[in-house]
């Protein structure tokens, strides 16, 4: 079976990884066979001549970077984005050797740096053109590929197109820099009115027009994020940069992804707790829970320091015995307690699914964020690195990734 066609986890491989581990037993399972599912799928729609960037900055929005970006390649990505040199960085130590573009702003200090890693930079103005081209000159090494980013409407970091041209023309007249793309970033890809997206292109296109009209060539154009690339395909052109839909996971909370993605990270717990509710009895912080009587509540070792939102207060729900476990009360720090259902008989180290696919009732990753007024994106950004990773590959752990580091596990501690 590959690695596309393995099912989800079922419970017994979760079993088995609660055996296998010592400590807090609360863990993000993170199953690449459904990363390499999503990146088939976006391979699909792109097709084969349109390169796949993967963003896997803030640590691969809290999926782990050096273990996502290596595998997204090993699927069938092309190429990596991170947002700065550090993240960069932890790439090339991880051995990832594919090209690293570094989409934000970086400081005149850390340029050697990025040089030394064989990034690729994004310029942005005359200024930093300079100043890279100058320490390139310094090091004496090869000529650094460069980005050159239009603001066609996010007004957040890149040149007027008005100064497009003249930019372009001081970069290609550089002989340490090597012009290898030009880029924007789409402000509202995923708003039902696509009318603002076609614009930033339009503006785009007009930047690209007079780019040819005096003379220089664009290697590559990439425009699209995940909503652009899942929504218009006339915007694909050169690279897309896909993160979130590459994690399965929405681009905005109403904008659904066709139902052949698959979550790619689940959130699991055990009952650390059994708790007795006689009448009157309140739980958590504030008493903002008083039970009625004859009920039970598990506590269950997440909270907000794990990135468990507090917004989930009284409001969210997780699963044990199968069946749906309201939260009581305020979410702490470091646990939260959730009612036990009627008809579970619980038993403490039973397991709590917190956040999945859904196919058990469990909420998904999205539906945390709707209860929590955010996004999907902040969500998983926000699990927290004391929340160990453990990666699956056809149902067996690969890799597990915590506070001591990202390790590799053999045959031998599989069995």
């Amino acid at each position: 079976m590959s690695a596309i066609e393995a099912p989800a986890p079922p419970d017994s491989a979760i079993r088995r990884i609660f055996r296998q581990l010592a400590g807090r037993p609360t863990i993000a399972v993170i199953d690449l066979d459904a990363l390499a599912n999503n990146i088939a799928e976006l391979r699909r729609l792109i097709g084969p001549r349109v390169r796949l960037m993967t963003v896997v900055k803030a640590n691969a929005y809290g999926h782990g970077a050096v273990m996502i970006g290596t595998y997204a390649l090993k699927y069938g990505a092309d190429e990596l984005a991170v947002a700065t040199v550090d993240e960069a960085a932890e790439l090339r130590d991880g051995g990832v050797t594919a090209p690293i573009l570094i989409m934000g702003p970086i400081g005149d200090g850390e340029l050697e740096r990025a040089i030394r890693i064989n990034a690729q930079l994004v310029v942005s103005s005359a200024a930093f053109a300079r100043a890279l081209a100058a320490e390139i000159r310094r090091l004496n090494v090869e000529p650094v590929p460069i980005h050159l980013k239009v603001d066609t409407g996010m007004r957040r970091f890149g040149c007027a197109p008005s100064d497009a041209v003249p930019l372009a023309r001081q970069i290609v007249d550089m002989p340490e820099l090597r012009f290898a793309g030009l880029m924007t970033h789409f402000a509202a890809a995923d708003d039902a009115d696509p009318a603002f997206t076609f614009a930033q292109a339009a503006e785009f296109d007009a930047v690209v027009d007079e780019l040819r009209a005096n003379g220089i060539s664009v290697p590559t154009q990439h425009l699209a994020n995940s909503a652009a690339t899942l929504r218009f395909p006339s915007l694909h052109r050169d690279m897309v940069r896909t993160g979130i839909a590459t994690r399965g996971l929405p681009p905005d909370p109403g904008m659904p992804l066709p139902d052949s993605y698959r979550p790619i990270l689940s959130l699991y717990s055990r009952v650390a707790r059994i708790i007795p509710l006689a009448a009157g009895d309140a739980v958590s912080y504030g008493r903002t829970y008083v039970s009625q009587g004859g009920e039970q509540g598990a506590l269950v070792p997440i909270g907000y320091g794990d990135g468990y939102p507090r917004a989930l207060s009284s409001a969210g729900w997780m699963v044990l015995g199968g069946e749906r476990a309201p939260v009581l009360g305020r979410v702490c720090m470091d646990q939260t307690v959730i009612r036990v259902p009627d008809r579970v008989d619980v038993q403490t180290l039973d397991i709590v699914k917190i956040a999945g696919d859904g196919t058990a009732g469990e909420p998904t990753l999205n539906d945390l964020a709707v209860m929590s007024g955010t996004i999907a994106h902040e969500i998983v950004c926000g699990i927290a690195p004391r929340v160990p990773k453990v990666y699956l590959e056809l149902g067996e752990i690969v890799a597990i990734e915590d506070l001591r580091g990202a390790r590799q596990i053999t045959n031998e501690e599989q069995s």
